[in-house]
């Protein structure tokens, strides 16, 4: 096992919910959130069943501008 554990698309969504991101609206599958440390950017993943890739968590963390380790460890 990696570094990072794998999350499912509900733990990224509270996850996301717990730094502030707020769901803005949905397209399809993909669900677009608001940034809260860059408001000229907006969040999106797709919400399938399984795991979330950890290629698309590290393009969600460079939208939020944080890094994986606080995305994944920090309370």
């Amino acid at each position: 096992m990696g570094r990072y554990p794998s999350w499912d698309a509900r733990k990224v969504d509270l996850r996301l919910r717990s730094l502030g991101c707020e769901l803005l609206r949905t397209s399809g599958s993909h669900r677009h959130y608001s940034n809260p440390f860059q408001p000229d950017r907006l969040v999106t993943f797709a919400w399938h069943s399984g795991d979330v890739s950890r290629g698309i968590v590290a393009d969600i963390c460079d939208d939020l501008a944080i890094t994986r380790d606080k995305f994944y460890f920090d309370r």
